[in-house]
């Protein structure tokens, strides 16, 4: 299977390390078996590599293959196919854009991000440029867990924290008094939606959106759909401590 199917597809890659360096030094060996690694961070940049027909050099006539390109910061290696060797290690790894992902990956180069990875490979044809072939399902800034420090946003992550263990009673702690009682927002139906689901909710990113608001991308499968859904969290101050006051689904989940 191409890495490649469409001229406008984009790949994600990881720098590989000298040929020298050691797969005792990588700190984790994915297992490509188990779908090893399904997230990945690091920094990101854009490279084109040469293609068709040489794979050599597009100033000598070949294929122009536009690449974003995740430095990690520290090397890994593969094991669990006959196309990986876990005795060597690389911080480079090659990733196709999944649909609707590429004008984000754009909007980040030069960032530390966090990738989320489905079908990941070992690079095993001319168009794999680098050691890992993987595809896009998600792209975030990763977040430094210090800038929430005295804002609300701890709230909206204790809340959502809550929800990904399934657990209303706590979650319904974070919000407003007089909307724990009855409600989506109450213990009880939250505890009957997010602790019932086929894949637990996961939280992917916060970022602020305005006075008191931030915005909320998360995850989840149901029994009747897959959500890749985003939010509007609202905040409130009570007697010195933030609460949720109201969250406004934006894509219906």
């Amino acid at each position: 299977m191409s890495a490649f199917p469409g001229k406008c597809a984009f790949a994600i890659v990881f720098l590989a390390l000298a040929p020298t360096t050691r797969a005792a030094e990588a700190q984790n060996c994915y297992d490509l078996k188990k779908s090893e690694p399904q997230q990945l961070t690091g920094v990101l940049s854009y490279r084109i590599f040469p293609g068709p027909p040489n794979y050599e050099d597009v100033q000598k006539g070949d294929t122009p293959e536009p690449s974003y390109v995740l430095t990690l910061p520290a090397a890994i290696c593969l094991q669990g196919d006959e196309n990986a060797d876990p005795k060597k290690s690389f911080n480079q790894v090659q990733l196709v854009g999944s649909e609707g992902k590429d004008d984000q990956l754009a909007g980040l180069r030069g960032k530390l991000v966090t990738v989320g990875l489905k079908d990941p490979m070992p690079a095993h044809t001319g168009h794999h440029h680098l050691p890992l072939v993987a595809w896009v399902t998600n792209v975030t800034p990763a977040t430094d867990p210090t800038s929430e420090y005295g804002t609300p946003a701890t709230t909206v992550r204790a809340f959502y924290m809550a929800l990904e263990a399934g657990d209303g009673k706590t979650a319904a702690g974070f919000v407003v008094p007089e909307k724990r009682n009855g409600g989506p927002l109450s213990a009880n139906d939250l505890t009957a939606f997010y602790g019932k689901l086929i894949e637990p909710l996961k939280l992917v990113a916060i970022t602020p959106a305005g006075a008191d608001q931030y915005l909320v991308s998360y995850s989840f499968k149901s029994m009747e759909h897959v959500c890749d859904g985003r939010a509007v969290v609202t905040t409130t101050k009570r007697k010195g401590a933030d609460f949720i006051k109201s969250i406004k689904a934006l894509n219906g989940c």
